[in-house]
């Protein structure tokens, strides 16, 4: 039977797992503690509330099973009977086929229990076969689908006070005319739709992209007060021009009124200006400061919601007690599981996907890690065998940890399996590091077990472990000693919504790599690369490491636009992941981001070596790169880097000169040509520049117009009468008439910094080089 209301469904359904899952708890318990009133009394509690849920829902079945397990449970709590070791496979069975119910309550889906013989088994009249238990318990894991957990927002209240309160509630069939008092009436949990926190999460990521859209507008009106800065020189030469025209009216003998209108002209369009600059100022400081409270408006924001998406390990670690002990049975071994942490919290995204790669790891250390008992009386071993889960947080992330005291990875063993799979060959195995070898064990269809068992030998599961920690941004370690044990550590990042990354430049493309996959990022001269074993890498330290152009292993390969470039070092960043390393050569490094990534969807779904893309404050599109695939698919590969490193050698150093009196444009040009590989020379007036121009030889000239002792014009002018190196002219001067003054004087260009743009700058640079 279906529960129409899709509502109600739902609530039963969650409800339903709760008691199912603290009866099984209870049930554990008692198997080391027969005679604990209070576990017996909860699960007695637990079982009576989901009759009543049942009863009222008209779910006749689960209502007559529970009401019987109910019966049997309370025989327990009076003392009437006492708990035998095979009450434990009575209840189990039970509760599997009331797990079958509930799905068929809530999905439609025909369950085909055996009312009649499930009673009988509770009862005790029939006898239950342990091969029939196993194959319940694994059918009902196998159709068991994911939980739809309560995210709570307060403590949650104490079982009994939970239950008994339901159990009020079931029993009232019409609403309740007796006044209530406002002031008694307080809700202390809620569930929330884990769709609509998702939404607000996301919302809270586009919050933090738009902040720093904002602290990008105060960076822009910085750069307006640089121009002003240049404007405000200029009313220094209106000055001398006001002066020049009193001199003239004094000379003609102009009538007074003619200089007082010139003075009330200068000290009126003066007066105008200082205001304009003043509140130019003052927006920038205001933006500043709403900059910063939008900063942590958003952080808290964002914070607060992730914090109402935590949920315990405990939520995934509960269900693996009964998981471990019928799986021990099965396999023949005694087995003693200990979980630690469970009151770790992780966000809601890792707890619903965290179950099958920690079953995966927990069924690999039951089969292949832990001995039978005969393998570990010979070895001198403890019986029963210990398996630790434990969870703990470290620093910003989480570390689950399945610890195991069994023998331990045999890196023979995978060494053989993996050449005779045709993994690997011999020589390349033979080169491999013990971590290298280890981690052989995550390769798709790896498996060291000769024949296929209900419980491994597919050659699945393990390479499930590293899919989950690769798409979470983590990772995972393996140690291992032969005989001794193995642990497995996941390592998974606390915050999933937002990123820090370093957005580079490559082909004309924007890209993103985050920051906790860089190691750090350098200039190189193509006389420090090195060749080891016939591949290019660089030497940091006493450490080679492997050196790939990163376009040849992108998707996008073709240029965008052309790469105006032109220097003798190669930009490089040095990558880490899972302890190896891998040095890329980029055009440049743009900017460091938090930013709120997209992940592809449908048929992009898949693409190689990109996780996604997220839109940055200037409209364009930025593509995230997998560190992690990026250096699966680098490892063991050889790479044509001539065409890269040959023609970097060939390019000759080019070395400009720029004339400009502001300290703070000065600075700015220059850091833009030096991190796209030119030398430069800085001058702080014209005079300063020619100087300088006459003592070397440079291959480019970039002047302001407006500068003390010798101004940009009659700069120019020197430099023709010398050479014919090119010239930029940048200034904030933009009339027809200054330009043409310019151009008349021999400049080849003429730039206005009010329309100033970095790459329409260092494209002109590079045609005036190139001509």
């Amino acid at each position: 039977m279906m529960i129409e209301d899709a509502e109600f469904r739902e609530l039963f359904q969650i409800d339903s797992d709760e008691h199912i899952q603290k009866i099984e708890s209870g049930v554990l318990e008692l198997e080391s503690d027969p005679k604990n009133a209070d576990v017996l009394k909860t699960i007695f509690r637990e079982a009576h509330s989901m009759k009543g849920a049942a009863g009222l829902l008209g779910l006749k079945e689960i209502e007559g099973i529970t009401h019987v397990l109910e019966d049997q449970l309370g025989k327990l709590t009076k003392g009437l009977t006492e708990y035998r070791a095979s009450d434990a496979d009575r209840i189990y069975y039970t509760l599997d086929m009331l797990k079958l119910l509930v799905e068929e309550a809530v999905t439609g889906k025909k369950a085909n229990v055996d009312l009649a013989k499930t009673i009988a088994v509770l009862n005790g009249t029939e006898q239950l076969a342990t091969s029939s238990v196993q194959s319940q318990v694994r059918s009902a894991d196998n159709t068991a689908s994911h939980k739809e957990i309560a995210s709570p927002l307060k403590n949650e209240p104490s079982s009994e006070k939970h239950s008994d309160a339901k159990e009020a509630e079931k029993k009232e069939t019409k609403p309740s005319v007796k006044k209530i008092e406002p002031s008694k009436f307080k809700i202390d949990t809620m569930r929330v739709d884990p769709v609509k926190l998702d939404s607000l999460l996301s919302y809270a990521g586009e919050l933090t992209v738009s902040k720093n859209r904002i602290q990008k507008r105060a960076t822009e009106i910085f750069d307006l007060l640089f121009l002003a800065e240049d404007q405000t020189k200029q009313w220094n030469d209106k000055k001398k021009l006001f002066s020049e025209w009193e001199r003239y009216a004094k000379q003609f003998q102009l009538p007074p009124s003619f200089l007082e209108s010139i003075r009330s002209l200068h000290a009126d369009e003066k007066r105008k200006w200082d205001g304009f600059a003043q509140k130019l100022s003052s927006l920038k400081v205001k933006s500043i400061q709403d900059s910063a409270k939008l900063d942590l408006i958003a952080q808290k924001m964002e914070e607060g919601i992730q914090n109402v998406r935590l949920l315990p390990l405990s939520s995934v670690f509960d269900i693996f007690p009964r998981t471990v002990r019928d799986m021990s049975r099965e396999l023949g071994k005694e087995v003693y599981l200990t979980l630690e942490g469970g009151n770790v919290t992780a966000d809601k995204l890792v707890i619903e996907e965290l179950k099958d790669p920690l079953m995966h790891l927990l069924r690999n250390s039951l089969d292949h890690g832990i001995e039978t008992r005969e393998e570990r009386e010979k070895e001198n071993k403890p019986n029963p065998a210990r398996i630790r889960v434990g969870g703990k947080q470290v620093n910003n992330a989480i570390w689950i940890e399945i610890e195991d005291d069994g023998h331990g990875l045999d890196v023979n063993k995978i060494k053989a399996r993996a050449i005779q799979k045709e993994i690997y060959t011999e020589e390349e195995v033979n080169s491999f590091s013990e971590t290298e070898i280890q981690e052989i064990i995550f390769h798709p269809g790896f498996s060291t077990r000769e024949q296929v068992t209900n419980v491994s030998g597919r050659g699945v599961g393990m390479d499930v472990v590293k899919s989950f920690v690769e798409k979470f941004k983590g990772s995972i370690t393996i140690d291992s000693t032969f005989h001794l044990g193995t642990k497995f550590t996941l390592k998974l990042p606390i915050n999933f919504s937002t990123n820090h990354v370093l957005i580079i430049h490559l082909n004309g493309w924007k890209y993103g790599i985050p920051t906790e996959h860089i190691d750090q990022s350098l200039f190189i001269r193509p006389e420090q690369i090195l060749s080891v074993e016939g591949k290019p890498a660089i030497s940091l330290g006493d450490e080679p490491i492997r050196l790939v152009y990163l376009n040849d292993y992108l998707p996008l390969r073709y240029p965008k636009e052309t790469n105006s470039k032109s220097n003798k070092n190669l930009s490089c960043m040095v990558l880490r992941y899972n302890g190896e390393k891998l040095a890329i050569i980029i055009d440049s490094i743009l900017d460091k981001q938090e930013i709120l990534l997209k992940p592809f969807t449908g048929i992009l779904e898949n693409v190689p070596k990109l996780a996604g893309t997220t839109i940055l404050e200037s409209g364009e599109i930025c593509y995230m790169i997998q560190v992690p695939e990026l250096l699966n698919d680098v490892k063991g590969k050889s790479a044509d880097h001539s065409r890269v490193f040959d023609e970097t050698q060939s390019k000759t150093a080019k070395t400009i000169l720029i004339a400009e009196d502001s300290l703070i444009t000065r600075a700015q040009i220059q850091r833009i040509l030096e991190e796209n590989g030119y030398q430069v020379v800085t001058a702080v007036d014209g005079q300063d520049a020619f100087e300088k121009f006459l003592k070397s030889d440079f291959s480019l000239v970039i002047t302001d117009v407006e500068m003390p002792k010798k101004d940009g014009i009659t700069l120019v002018r020197n430099i023709r009468e010398t050479k014919d190196t090119p010239i930029i002219v940048l200034t904030s001067l933009g009339s027809e008439e200054q330009i043409q003054n310019g151009k008349n004087a021999g400049a080849n260009s003429y730039l206005i910094k009010s329309q100033f743009d970095q790459n329409v700058l260092l494209h002109t640079v590079e045609r005036l080089l190139a001509e």
